[in-house]
């Protein structure tokens, strides 16, 4: 027997969300991390929990906040499966909407119940996903190394250039001409 019936009034629990910022939970809010190296030598990372592409590390991180919602809905169709000894019920209402039978109540008050339930659950699955940084797919050791890496490219470039500017004549039409003469005085 059918919790509703088609053309009954019913009490529909869910949980709806907000987008809200919060503060990251790994920098704090800084944007940046420390790491303390082998050598006892600090270095200062852009923080990949709150890291938004383009944006870097904000120091905030995207999140959504849950209210319960209680509304009344009209049922306009009943679908009933047999899943092993068990019979699942799932009514539709509103369009094309629908809800098994354990989000549908005869009270109000009832709803409300379980709408707290389902924000509890949703809340307990949003915190698990905040703390897996889902975009980390290198280590801190591979970030800090890799950066470490680049500025010593740096330096080499650096140098190799200014070297290359200490060898370059102050005055290049002298220069050229010296040149010019060596040549002809070459072919002599």
């Amino acid at each position: 027997m059918s919790k509703f019936n088609i053309g009954d009034t019913a009490y529909y629990a869910h949980a709806g969300q907000t987008q809200i910022w919060i503060v990251c939970p790994e920098c704090l809010g800084s944007g940046r991390l420390r790491v303390i190296l082998g050598d006892d030598s600090e270095v200062s990372i852009g923080c990949v929990c709150c890291e938004r592409g383009y944006e870097g590390s904000l120091g905030k991180i995207q999140t959504y906040q849950y209210r319960g919602v209680v509304e009344p809905v009209m049922i306009r169709g009943v679908e009933t499966e047999l899943h092993g000894e068990e019979l699942r019920e799932e009514y539709k209402f509103s369009g094309c909407y629908s809800s098994k039978a354990e989000n549908l109540f005869a009270t109000k008050e009832g709803a409300a119940i379980r709408a707290e339930e389902l924000i509890k659950e949703y809340e307990a699955e949003e915190t698990k996903r905040l703390r897996h940084k889902e975009k980390q797919t290198k280590s801190w050791a591979w970030n800090v190394s890799y950066h470490r890496r680049q500025i010593k490219d740096a330096r080499r470039q650096i140098e190799y250039h200014t070297a290359k500017l200490s060898v370059a004549p102050k005055n290049p039409k002298e220069a050229d001409k010296q040149v010019a003469s060596d040549s002809e005085a070459k072919l002599l």
